[in-house]
């Protein structure tokens, strides 16, 4: 088993040090752990932790079996050291090594990829390819709990999909504490680009565009696949 070599981001000598921690939230990539009495490595997501492996003379332990055996070591053993590497990753590297931890049964089991019985039935594609060609959108992901299950365009599909489901959560937050009704439609503007998030039956929808983007019409569009979706319910 071998991960993406990833990007040296140097050593930490003393993972209890104040600041440590810090450093590790702001941080995603392998951390490679080395002791007195074993090695291994977590992956780690901007302190969300994703994977675990350990290895020492007792043997092998993989995912939340990795965590305690290591938590159980260190408060148990006199002395005890250890060292931490940090291997930064690209959007690729990351999820090429959520692919190898999840075939080698190292997934903490919140992170565990779902099945496709899990996924809601997907979204017409045609329907799809029609908003993907009205002027100035980018790209279209579809997306499950953080997940991308369809996209169109060209973006970073999971990228877009993590961030869309922590603004879709503020805007659920915000229509709820104001009792305003149910979200229908979360827009977010800048100078350069637009981002449209709504619910589509069990999916959620994100439309990806630039700024000079009829945002009319886009709106129109999602709207009527929302009706769409409805009326087949």
């Amino acid at each position: 088993m071998k991960l993406p070599a990833g990007t040296d981001c140097g050593v930490i000598a003393n993972p209890q040090e104040e600041g440590a921690n810090q450093q590790l939230m702001e941080f995603r990539g392998a951390v490679e752990i080395d002791t007195q009495l074993g090695q291994g490595f977590l992956l780690t997501n901007h302190g969300d932790l994703i994977a675990a492996y350990f290895k020492d003379m007792s043997g092998s332990f993989k995912g939340k079996s990795a965590l305690v055996h290591m938590s159980s070591v260190q408060s148990d053993e006199a002395g005890y050291q250890q060292t931490f590497r940090l291997r930064s990753y690209s959007e690729d590297e990351f999820q090429k090594s959520v692919e190898i931890c999840d075939n080698e049964g190292l997934m903490l089991a919140e992170h565990k990829k779902r099945t496709s019985a899990q996924i809601p039935h997907l979204l017409d594609e045609t329907k799809l390819k029609k908003i993907l060609t009205l002027p100035g959108v980018i790209a279209i992901s579809a997306f499950f709990e953080g997940f991308s299950v369809q996209s169109l365009g060209k973006a970073d599909f999971e990228h877009v999909a993590a961030l869309s489901e922590d603004l879709l959560r503020a805007g659920v937050k915000i229509t709820r504490e104001l009792e305003i009704g149910e979200l229908d439609q979360l827009i977010l503007e800048t100078a350069t680009n637009k981002i449209i998030i709504a619910p589509c039956d069990d999916l959620f929808l994100c439309v990806f565009t630039q700024n000079d983007a009829q945002l009319g019409l886009v709106r129109v569009a999602i709207k009527n696949l929302q009706s769409d979706l409805k009326g087949g319910a």
